[in-house]
């Protein structure tokens, strides 16, 4: 009999030690918070951009050549020179052109005496209406030669189609020059012009107006605002991409054609988006969703949609609000109705500590 109670009395006490500590009423206590970083869902700005790469190119450039065959008398201007639209460049010798257009106003002028005089016999009925046709006729004639020798004397003088810099200068004074022969080349680059491509699958998403950001190599740290003015109504057969230019202020001059441009385009703006990292976006088969933290700290699944992704951060379209308090780290630690713990966020190394140069702080110091 005393057997029987001693081991009665051990099984009782082995069931005790397997239950789990009391609470304040005596009862079993569940399982302890689980720690994780919590954030609060702010409103924001966010932008869909894209890296692409272009070149860079004036905005006007031409390559003058004569329009008739001349010599070059005087060059006015000096290479690597601002001028203005209009400006004379090159002038021709022109000294028989000047003498065909003196000769043009000669004829005009006895052309127009002779149509006033048969103009007035005609109105005395003295010649027949046929002589003042001829005399008419003779007017106009005249006029059309001497415009055609003013036109040849104005193709003496080469000047600049546009405000521009002009390049390196082909000829100098006494050069016989023709049609075909390069006088100098002008550049338009207080305004540039940036050529890039884009893939067919972001075509619909490509409009005038649409703003963009360039960096250059020379500049590596500053970069450059532009707008896209031009976007191709077809794409190219050969590599399936959409041509795109925008206009880059260049009013400074510090950049040149030429250059190979890193571009982020703006795809789209957020203003007032909700905006949570991307490590608080959890997924499963349903779909895509975070951990809402309630007041009692207790953790609430949430479905959600997401919209713009940029550097580590996402747009929540639907299922949050501003204020609401979510998981950002430690998510695969959560489910539903668990008491999570809030811990600080763990600060990244910096630099010097990630990546020590040689000869700091090694073993050997």
């Amino acid at each position: 009999m005393l057997r029987v109670v001693a081991g009665v009395s051990a099984i009782a006490l082995l069931l005790g030690g397997c239950r789990g500590p009391a609470g304040s009423n005596g009862a079993p206590s569940g399982p302890p918070p689980v720690a994780v970083e919590v954030v609060e869902v702010p409103r924001e700005s966010i932008v869909d951009l894209v890296d692409l790469v272009g070149q860079m190119e004036a905005e006007e450039s031409v390559v003058l050549t004569a329009e008739t065959s001349g010599v070059v008398e005087t060059v006015g201007f000096s290479e690597g020179e601002e001028v203005k639209a209009g400006a004379l460049l090159f002038q021709l010798r022109d000294r028989e052109e000047r003498a065909k257009l003196r000769e043009a106003d000669a004829r005009l002028r006895l052309a127009e005496d002779e149509h006033r005089r048969i103009q007035a016999l005609a109105a005395q009925k003295t010649v027949s209406p046929s002589e003042l046709d001829r005399a008419t006729a003779n007017l106009e004639a005249a006029r059309a030669r001497r415009e055609l020798a003013e036109v040849e004397l104005e193709r003496m003088a080469i000047r600049a189609p546009f405000d521009g810099v002009t390049g390196s200068r082909q000829v100098s004074p006494g050069d016989r020059v023709n049609k075909s022969t390069p006088l100098v080349r002008i550049d338009a680059v207080a305004r540039l012009r940036l050529l890039f491509t884009v893939p067919e699958i972001a075509m619909t998403a490509m409009r005038v107006g649409t703003p963009l950001s360039v960096n250059f190599a020379p500049f590596p740290d500053e970069r450059f605002t532009g707008e896209v003015y031009f976007v191709a109504p077809t794409l190219d057969p050969a590599n399936r991409r959409l041509l795109l230019k925008a206009f880059v202020p260049n009013p400074e001059r510090r950049l040149r054609p030429g250059l190979f441009a890193s571009i982020q385009l703006e795809l789209a703006r957020h203003d007032d988006a909700l905006v949570i990292p991307e490590s608080a976006a959890a997924y499963d088969a349903d779909g895509v969703f975070v951990w809402r933290v309630g007041a009692d700290r207790t953790a609430e699944r949430v479905p959600v949609t997401l919209g713009i992704r940029r550097a580590g951060r996402v747009e929540v379209a639907d299922g949050l609000r501003a204020g609401d308090r979510i998981v950002s780290a430690g998510t695969h630690k959560v489910g539903p109705g668990v008491v999570v713990q809030e811990t600080a966020p763990v600060p990244p190394l910096p630099p010097t500590a990630a990546h020590a140069p040689a000869g700091v702080g090694g073993a050997g110091q």
